[in-house]
């Protein structure tokens, strides 16, 4: 199935996921042509994948996923997979509140991927992600099934995952929701490594107030706003006059 024969709702749905991939790069998760987003199929058929050898900043819209099912057999839409595929797949099996994965090497977040240490709540980004879990893997690349079983795994139950001295996998219910794990992900871990390097003398919220914090911040309300800050910055860089209609 080609990118015209979709449907509109997955065009739409695509269309954001574009977006999506766009605001990422913006904010840091770029690496040349590698990372990679999906979003779960219609009738849970597979999901849609951004294609290979493209950046996430080159993600323009729908023409640019291609729809795999659960075996990462090709189905519709041009251009290649991403040989990580099963990220993607073993995330969406393991989790069915998930509609969106992201594979990524934003710089910080895949710096502090090898620290045995936790994440700690220098700032309040942190505490969107309480308990980040930490995956070894002794391969440059999640290619099989097997490899994509082992990560979901070692997600659990949380929404984000460190793959040591490699990079993230982070996903979400929504693309918004996705989309602001990454993001405040990676300002946790730029605000640790700046922190710790200055060796200021920290103090931590124990942990109760963390939860707290966490409920307060960890909401569709707040997901949503960010997403329309983010899409608005975009289109700024971009020379777009903004309008509701781009957020979709």
């Amino acid at each position: 199935m080609s990118a015209p024969a979709m449907d509109q709702i997955t065009r739409e749905r695509l269309t954001k996921a574009a977006r999506a991939c766009r605001v990422l790069d913006m904010e840091g998760h770029g690496d040349m042509t590698l990372g990679h987003l999906s979003v779960r199929a219609e009738n849970d058929a597979g999901f849609w994948m951004k294609r290979n050898r493209i950046g996430l900043g080159e993600v323009s819209g729908p023409e640019d996923f291609v729809l795999l099912d659960w075996d990462g057999t090709q189905r519709g839409g041009d251009g290649g997979r991403h040989s990580e595929w099963p990220i993607h797949s073993e995330i969406f099996r393991a989790r069915t509140d998930v509609n969106v994965v992201v594979h990524s090497h934003p710089l910080y977040a895949s710096i502090f991927s090898a620290a045995v240490e936790p994440l700690q709540p220098y700032t309040l980004d942190a505490d969107y992600l309480i308990d980040v879990p930490r995956h070894e893997a002794d391969v440059a690349l999640l290619a099989q099934q097997s490899q994509g079983t082992a990560l979901a795994r070692a997600l659990g139950q949380h929404f984000a995952v460190f793959i040591a001295n490699h990079g993230v996998t982070f996903c979400g219910t929504t693309i918004e929701h996705a989309v602001c794990v990454g993001i405040f992900l990676e300002k946790a871990c730029r605000a640790q490594l700046i922190g710790s390097a200055a060796a200021v003398r920290a103090t931590m919220p124990e942990r109760a107030v963390r939860e707290r914090r966490r409920s307060e911040i960890m909401t569709p309300v707040h997901w949503e706003h960010c997403w329309r800050y983010f899409c608005r910055k975009l289109d700024a860089r971009s020379g777009h006059s903004g309008s509701g209609a781009v957020f979709g």
